[in-house]
């Protein structure tokens, strides 16, 4: 990988961190409200205050992949045109209207609007952020696989950031939220199963659609990167599945942790892993 490329890897990553766990958030405390209590706000406020943090990271390096960090300002002019553009635009605007949430939760007056609206605004961020990608000349991105990995890994870190929320809240051991993480962990590994059902379809097509580049990005990814594709999705599973295992069973709480935290290891080492495959394979056409 080009050194270029480490800033946007961190910025995708943890941006799709703090999209997916603040989704994942909101959707709990609304399905909770329901049932008219408080519950669901109390065993997600610790992840709530966390995700500006991990967003504040993630626009700081977002500036270090420009050819010139002090004048990104001017990024943000071609919103017509640019998908780079629309990218810094919803970015900063998730991370505005999280301010603005995480302010009403600290004053006790949670907005289940202004979260769906943040929610909306941050599933806009990753769609432009994918669509950079599939905008250019490199085969390996400019196919759907782009969106579902982009969208699978915003999907795959709420789940498992929510999860752990609950199952580190005392007050989450309830038979209701039980089921809540049964659910959520369920989700999760369902966006693992669609993104391995559709690896065939992609790789069968690269050589296709992508002509030289194409058969060369196929080449990395049955040669160079095969093992760290399997470690990927194998670390993962596994750590989605290490957290809904351990919530069903009796241990010591300090050894629950432990395996709670081990198993979000997993996921993110399994996502990393993941897209630095995706911009290992980006093979580029050759003009001219």
């Amino acid at each position: 990988m080009f050194a270029e490329e480490w800033p946007l890897l961190t910025f995708t990553l943890l941006t799709q961190l703090a999209v997916g766990s603040y989704i994942f958030f909101v959707m709990i405390r609304s399905s909770n409200k329901k049932r008219c209590n408080n519950l669901g706000i109390t065993v997600t406020k610790r992840g709530m205050f966390l995700i500006g943090p991990v967003m504040l990271v993630a626009l700081i390096f977002s500036v270090f992949h420009l050819g010139t960090p002090f004048g990104a300002y001017r990024s943000i002019l071609n919103l017509d045109s640019s998908w780079l553009s629309r990218e810094i635009l919803f970015s900063g605007g998730f991370f505005a209207l999280w301010i603005v949430s995480y302010y009403l939760d600290r004053k006790g007056a949670w907005n289940q609007m202004v979260g769906w609206i943040t929610s909306i605004v941050g599933i806009g961020a990753i769609f432009c952020m994918a669509s950079i990608y599939t905008a250019s000349i490199r085969p390996a991105w400019t196919d759907a696989n782009t969106y579902l990995a982009f969208y699978g890994t915003t999907l795959v870190f709420g789940a498992a950031a929510s999860m752990v929320s609950i199952l580190l809240c005392k007050e989450a051991k309830s038979e209701e939220f039980m089921g809540v993480v049964k659910r959520i962990g369920l989700t999760g590994l369902g966006v693992i199963f669609i993104q391995l059902i559709y690896l065939p379809v992609y790789v069968a097509g690269l050589p296709v659609d992508g002509g030289q580049a194409g058969v060369e990005s196929v080449g990395l990814i049955t040669g160079t990167y095969a093992f760290p594709t399997i470690i990927r999705w194998v670390l993962s599973t596994i750590g989605l599945a290490m957290i809904g295992f351990i919530f069903s069973r009796e241990m010591e709480q300090k050894a629950k942790f432990k395996f709670y935290y081990a198993a979000f290891v997993f996921v993110l080492v399994g996502e990393f892993l993941g897209r630095y495959i995706f911009y290992g394979i980006g093979v580029s056409i050759i003009v001219g």
